[in-house]
């Protein structure tokens, strides 16, 4: 019998640090709090796990030392949809940059107050991590007319579905967002979809901002993100594309072969991919790819079929390199590469490496 009675009082000790631990901040203890914080920075608060509650967030919303805090961090602060909504109508934080308002008790109600707040226009950062936000919500957030400085947007472990991802990744208002987090939210297919196409966008962005987007070699962007780099505007007039060994198959190259976006296109590199006759046969018979000097399709499943195509192909007649080593070319498809009547600029070896 002894040691279930020490068992138990250690359980009650236990609920009851827990239960002080978890009691709410009284104002002028907040408000002292604050004011010492500010003191050391005056630009940064953070209140990590600070049982403020939904009246420690109106007393910082009306506190004149807000006014140049560009950094708010709510960690676990029981703070609630009235909370946020005094936040989002304050006239104290114009300035803020940041806001993050984590592991607390935001429903769609509170994504609705922050999404039309007119004082909030500077954000560009917005954590909203572990709250209860779902589609509707995300869908307020999306369509947002005061949130278009945001940069960085976390929705993880929140209760948003397809619907709510379909609408941020796809945001008019959202212009500038460049990260989404959606993880641990109940995402089926064509969330994930979506947020993968965003996130994929938002690296030819970056690609764009080095100056790489010609050059793609071993990213392993596949058939999917080849799709959207190809409904991006990024590749518009390029002259030189790269994308050896990125798991591409024909399906890629057909779409490739008939994109006027690449009308300008000189050379062309796509070793090390998946492309077989069909592949070959589609850039034989390109409408738009008649300004191809260079074409590289070393290390591919391309057979007699294809090597026929090319080598009958007027679109490339322009060509002056045409690399095929290492495919499944036998003596038919190259005896027919060899006696072209339209491959006559070749100045390179067919099947060499180079």
């Amino acid at each position: 019998m002894c040691k279930p009675s020490w068992r138990a009082l250690g359980l009650l000790f236990v609920f009851l640090f827990s239960f002080a631990a978890a009691q709410q901040m009284p104002p002028e203890a907040l408000e002292k709090y604050i004011e010492k914080k500010l003191r050391r920075n005056p630009h940064i608060l953070r209140l990590n796990e600070k049982i403020i509650g939904d009246q420690g967030a109106v007393l910082l919303a009306r506190s004149p030392l807000m006014k140049n805090v560009r950094v708010l961090k709510i960690y676990k602060g029981f703070v609630g949809d009235e909370g946020v909504h005094a936040l989002a109508v304050s006239s104290n934080l114009g300035n803020l940059k940041e806001l993050y308002i984590e592991n607390n008790l935001v429903t769609d109600r509170g994504a609705r107050y922050l999404a039309e707040s007119a004082s909030l226009s500077q954000l560009e950062v917005l954590n909203l991590y572990r709250n209860q936000i779902g589609n509707a919500g995300a869908k307020v957030l999306a369509q947002s007319k005061h949130l278009s400085n945001l940069l960085e947007l976390n929705l993880n472990y929140n209760r948003v579905g397809d619907a709510g991802a379909q609408a941020l990744t796809h945001s008019s208002g959202l212009t500038r967002l460049a990260r989404l987090g959606l993880s641990y939210n109940p995402l089926n297919d064509a969330g994930r979809r979506a947020l993968e196409i965003f996130r994929f966008q938002q690296k030819i962005k970056f690609w764009k901002t080095q100056g790489v987007q010609g050059n793609l070699e071993n990213y392993y962007i596949g058939d999917s993100g080849f799709k959207v780099l190809l409904d991006s505007a990024y590749l518009e007039d390029i002259r030189e594309l790269n994308l050896n060994n990125n798991n591409l198959s024909d399906e890629a190259v057909v779409s490739l072969a008939r994109s006027p976006k690449l009308k300008q296109l000189v050379s062309l590199h796509l070793a090390a991919n998946r492309i077989t006759d069909r592949g070959a046969r589609a850039l034989a018979e390109s409408k738009v790819l008649k300004n191809l000097k260079n074409l590289d399709l070393n290390f591919n499943y391309i057979g007699n079929a294809g090597a026929r195509a090319l080598a009958r192909s007027q679109t490339m007649a322009q060509l002056e390199s045409l690399r095929l080593g290492q495919n499944k070319i036998g003596s038919e498809g190259a005896k027919a590469l060899a006696e072209s009547a339209t491959l006559k600029n070749l100045i390179y070896p067919i099947f060499g490496f180079y």
